[in-house]
């Protein structure tokens, strides 16, 4: 990941009676990714400790990723609960809970705090006419599919986020869907919903087309045929066998092909920004995986016919 410091680094925080809104650990994390009242995620050591009753103004996810497995006694809404922090294995705050907690031992993990606004936001009218009322979870418990997601923001975030926005908004969607399902009050499900017709297909086409210079944004390619997030995601997968954000590149990934052969002496950083890439190394990495070459490379080799 490429440095960035310390103060400018997304913070999570927690709300106490003592202190008022205090970030949750005073060291910055290791790492950290996240949109101010969406998401935050971090990760972080913390040494054995303990923290007073606090609350988070969002819900929290904690995935413990050490090697062993630490003594743990807390109190969530005033009841006692005592096991093990276990490596892979989750605890699940819901907003507004209390909790208490002591550790005996130093311990690495992964942090991720959702906002009740992006639960909305991402799954629009495929969650039912009840209020999201998620229950917290705090004793360790596995979730394979959740930790896998966590693990895949860990990667994005240590990265520096090259594979771009479109990924980080499609691995929300996901994450969120996830939770809603499992760690909603009673039975919660999500509508299946129509399937991705051909012409809806063409008209998200066309869009991404002639919008490819500019940042694509989930929830307005999703406007664009009638559909929220989450659904545009599943159903565009189900459709092409490929998700939307790797469509997105493979596109922009074409576009700047076209661009190199047609702009002999053009640079390829301003190839890279009119094909709408975030970066110029995401632009190197889509173009080598849609191309099997470098873009340089190609450029060469169109001197050479």
């Amino acid at each position: 990941m490429a440095h960035v410091p310390a103060y400018s680094l997304p913070r999570i925080y927690i709300r106490t009676d003592a202190r008022g809104r205090v970030p949750y650990f005073d060291l910055p994390p290791l790492a950290a990714t996240g949109h101010n009242g969406t998401y935050t995620y971090e990760d972080r050591t913390v040494a054995a400790g303990s923290l007073p009753p606090h609350s988070f103004d969002e819900h929290v996810l904690m995935l413990p990723i050490g090697q062993h497995p630490v003594r743990f006694r807390s109190q969530l809404n005033g009841r006692a609960l005592t096991g093990f922090i276990e490596p892979e294995r989750f605890r699940f705050l819901a907003r507004g809970d209390s909790l208490a907690t002591t550790w005996t031992a130093p311990l690495r993990g992964l942090f991720l705090t959702l906002s009740p606004a992006l639960f909305t936001q991402v799954l629009g009218s495929e969650i039912d006419n009840r209020p999201v009322e998620l229950v917290s979870n705090v004793m360790p418990h596995a979730d394979p599919v959740l930790a896998h997601l966590l693990h895949v923001i860990h990667a994005y975030a240590s990265h520096g986020g090259i594979a771009g926005k479109l990924f980080e908004q499609s691995l929300l969607t996901a994450i969120v869907a996830h939770v809603l399902v499992h760690y909603s009050s009673g039975h919660r499900s999500l509508a299946h919903g129509p399937s991705l017709p051909q012409w809806k297909f063409r008209k998200l086409e066309t869009f991404i087309h002639e919008h490819i210079a500019q940042p694509l944004n989930l929830k307005a390619l999703a406007s664009v045929v009638d559909l929220s997030p989450y659904y545009l995601g599943r159903a565009f997968r189900a459709k092409t066998g490929t998700s939307l954000w790797q469509f997105v590149l493979e596109c922009r990934a074409k576009e700047a092909q076209r661009l190199i052969a047609s702009r002999p002496h053009t640079p390829l950083a301003i190839i890279a920004e009119s094909c709408g890439f975030e970066s110029y190394s995401q632009f190197i990495a889509a173009f080598r995986k849609v191309h099997a070459q470098l873009p340089s490379e190609f450029r060469r080799s169109l001197g050479s016919r």
